[in-house]
C-alpha cells in the first residue's frame, strides 16, 4: 500500500515561476534554468524508481514516497520508505549520468562524464545517516523499530556503476532502478520475524505523515531581482506575458487567444515568487488592472482566504487554490 504518493517538488514550481518571469536576456536566467533542470531531473529519476516499485508485490509493506521529518533542529529526508512488521527499507535516489565510482573508504563517489571528474558525498553513507536519524526519531517517540536496511537507487538509465575496490557494501546496497526486486528480496527472506504489530506499524506511518514537512526554499535566500521580474498575465496559448483585460475576458495581443481565467496562473506565480499573501493593490499592480472593484470581484471569485478589512484586506491561498498542482 502506498500511504503517501510522490508529488512534484515545491522547488520545481517556484523555479518554474521565476524562469517564466525573468526576461529572456536576464543575466540570472541561466542560473535558475539550471536549478530547475536539476530538480526536474531528480524528480524524473524518482518517478522512474516508482514505476519499478509498482511492479513489485508490496502488499506486506506500507510505502511512503518523499518524506521530510524535523528532528533535532534540522530535517532528514527519505526519497522512498518501505515499512513492514519485520523490516524498514529507506531508499535514496540518485539521478546521475556517466560513470560512477564508489569509494566508501573515503566517503565519496566520483562521477566521470564528458571528460570531467566530479566528487560527491558517498550516497551509501548519506542513506545510512538517514536510517540512523529515522531510528532515533522513532525511538524518541517510544517506538521500537524493525531492522533498517538502507539502499541507494541509481535512477539514470545511462549511468555506469563501478566498484573499484570490490567493496561488499557497495555491491549489497547500490542498484539500478530496474533491479530493485532482486536487490531487496534477500533482505525480505532474511528478516521474516515480526518485530512490531500491524497496529504499531500503522501508528508509525501515521506519525511520519503527521510530522512530514515538505521543503520550500526560503524566498529571501534566493536574492531575487524583484524589480526586474516580468509582471502581467501569461497567454496560455503562446506564453507571451501581457494579456489585456476586456470585461470578463483576457485577450492576447500577439496570438489573439481569449481566456476567462488566465489570471489564476498569474496569481499563482505571484504567490510562488513573492510569498503567500496579496493585497488588492498588489494584485492590480501585478496583473495590470486599474479598477479596485474589478480586482476585488476577481479575488472574491477564487478560493482564497480573506483577513483584514478595507485597505488592510489580505488574500492567501485556500485549500483548493492550485498553488502546487
Amino acid at each position: 500500500m502506498i500511504a503517501k504518493k510522490r508529488s512534484i517538488p515545491k522547488e520545481v514550481r517556484i523555479y518554474e515561476a521565476i524562469v517564466r518571469r525573468l526576461p529572456l536576456n536576464h543575466p540570472r536566467k541561466a542560473e535558475f534554468e539550471n536549478k530547475l533542470s536539476m530538480k526536474r531531473a531528480g524528480y524524473k529519476g524518482e518517478k522512474e524508481l516508482d514505476y519499478h516499485i509498482s511492479q513489485i508485490d508490496h502488499s506486506k509493506f506500507t510505502i511512503l514516497q518523499d518524506i521530510r521529518i524535523p528532528y533535532n533542529e534540522t530535517h532528514f529526508q527519505i526519497d522512498t520508505l518501505f515499512i513492514s512488521n519485520s523490516l524498514i527499507l529507506p531508499i535514496d535516489s540518485k539521478y546521475y549520468a556517466g560513470t560512477l565510482e564508489f569509494h566508501p573508504e573515503f566517503n565519496q563517489m566520483i562521477q566521470y562524464i564528458n571528460g570531467n571528474e566530479k566528487v560527491y558525498p558517498d550516497p551509501i553513507l548519506q542513506t545510512k545517516i538517514q536510517a540512523r536519524q529515522l531510528k532515533a526519531f522513532l525511538n524518541s517517540h517510544q517506538y521500537s523499530t524493525p531492522p533498517l536496511e538502507p539502499f541507494v537507487a541509481i535512477t539514470h538509465s545511462q549511468a555506469i556503476i563501478k566498484n573499484p575496490t570490490q567493496n561488499k557494501e557497495v555491491s549489497q546496497r547500490v542498484f539500478k532502478s530496474p533491479g530493485i526486486f532482486y536487490k531487496i528480496t534477500p533482505y525480505l527472506e532474511k528478516y521474516q520475524k515480526e518485530i512490531i504489530s500491524d497496529q504499531e506499524a500503522k501508528k508509525i506511518v501515521k506519525l511520519l505523515l503527521k510530522k512530514h514537512k515538505p521543503y520550500i526554499p526560503a524566498l529571501d535566500t534566493l536574492n531575487l531581482p524583484y524589480g526586474e521580474l516580468l509582471k502581467g498575465v501569461e497567454c496560455p496559448s503562446c506564453n507571451t506575458i501581457g494579456m489585456e483585460k476586456f470585461h470578463s475576458l483576457w485577450g492576447c495581443k500577439k496570438c489573439g487567444h481569449i481566456s476567462k481565467d488566465a489570471h489564476v496562473a498569474a496569481l499563482r506565480d505571484y504567490f510562488l515568487i513573492n510569498g503567500q499573501s496579496i493585497t488588492n493593490g498588489q494584485f492590480r499592480d501585478f496583473l495590470g488592472i486599474s479598477s479596485i472593484h474589478q480586482a476585488r470581484r476577481m479575488l472574491s471569485q477564487l478560493d482564497l482566504n480573506i483577513s483584514g478589512e478595507k485597505k488592510g484586506r489580505v488574500y492567501t491561498p485556500g485549500k483548493s487554490f492550485p498553488l502546487w498542482d
